[in-house]
């Protein structure tokens, strides 16, 4: 029995320090993966807007002012720039990483800090600067380090607390430090099915946000409901476009007239719509990264279950073991 449990531990070792190296293939992997999906997005992003000026609203765009086109155009070409940030933040969430109580992140606490009691905070320094008080600055974050009011050093200490959070942060969500972390398991399987749910996520709101460009630049039409544009942007990656053109999304939306209650129209609606199928589709070298991840899913797959045989087995000999140890003949 001893013979067993020691071979049962061996083998989930080895199973660990496995689970440590695909750990870092993972993390490698989304690493290439993310950097030419990101511009593949961005590329798939202008095509679709391309496509709607041109082939499905070619008199309103025609209609615009040439500064006008290119205000239109600037706003999609800094809307394409932005998957390839928000797509490299993902690998800088910590596995296991505790969200706020309020939701708020560091940064967006401390901003808040700053702009707190702005008009409270006019006031007293305005008596300062007529006792000609001196005051010392601190280097990070030139605020008053001596103060005759106690709420403004609170509101210091509050924000110097702050920015050693973000400082904290910063070092925790290193990539070493990241990688040292998936090489729990569970960690792992949960980071990585965040990082996919996530994804989606992205290619919703960049579709949403180029659809809002649009409508305003008065190339989709004016009377599309809020509500509607924003359906546009929600239909699943699996999900058919109609018409047949990728990262489009055709509607046929029936609106009724305020004038007259019994007359109704149909209005046509192209919108923004990007599938990450249909954007892996498209580039060759995004499809090959996304392989990559499929044979890591496979193999982490093959190795959870064999760790879970494992556990189960080292849990039968410990149960074996405990009723022996408990049991005595009367």
């Amino acid at each position: 029995m001893v013979g067993a449990a020691r071979q049962v531990e061996e083998k989930l070792k080895e199973i660990e320090v496995a689970i440590a190296e695909i750990a870092k293939e993972f993390y490698g992997t989304y690493e290439g993966y993310f950097k030419v999906l990101g511009q593949g997005i961005g590329q798939q992003l202008i095509f679709a807007s391309y496509h709607i000026c041109t082939q499905g609203y070619p008199e309103a765009f025609l209609n615009l002012s040439f500064p006008q086109r290119q205000k239109m155009q600037s706003e999609l070409r800094e809307i394409a720039k932005l998957p390839v940030r928000e797509l490299e933040e993902l690998l800088e969430q910590n596995p296991e990483e505790q969200q706020n109580l309020d939701g708020t992140s560091a940064p967006e606490l401390m901003i808040s800090l700053l702009s707190e009691e702005d008009g409270e905070q006019q006031e007293v320094t305005s008596p300062l600067k007529d006792q000609k008080t001196n005051i010392e600055f601190d280097s990070a974050v030139l605020f008053p380090t001596q103060t005759s009011d106690n709420k403004e050093q609170k509101l210091a200490d509050r924000i110097e607390e702050n920015l050693n959070k973000i400082e904290t942060e910063e070092i925790e969500n290193s990539p070493e430090n990241i990688i040292d972390k998936l090489d729990n398991l569970d960690t792992l399987i949960s980071w990585q099915e965040n990082i996919e749910r996530q994804i989606p996520e992205i290619l919703k709101k960049i579709s949403h946000q180029a659809n809002c460009i649009l409508k305003n630049a008065e190339i989709l039409p004016k009377k599309i409901p809020k509500k509607v544009l924003e359906a546009a942007t929600k239909m699943e990656s699996g999900d058919t476009p109609l018409g047949g053109k990728p990262n489009l999304l055709n509607l046929l939306i029936e609106a009724e007239d305020p004038e007259e209650e019994k007359n109704s129209r149909v209005t046509k609606v192209i919108a923004v719509n990007l599938r990450l199928s249909e954007i892996e589709f498209t580039d060759i070298n995004i499809t090959a990264w996304r392989n990559k991840i499929r044979n890591l899913d496979r193999r982490l797959n093959q190795l959870q279950r064999e760790y879970r045989k494992k556990q189960r087995e080292r849990a039968v000999i410990e149960a074996e073991s405990a009723w022996r140890s408990s049991w005595y003949e009367e």
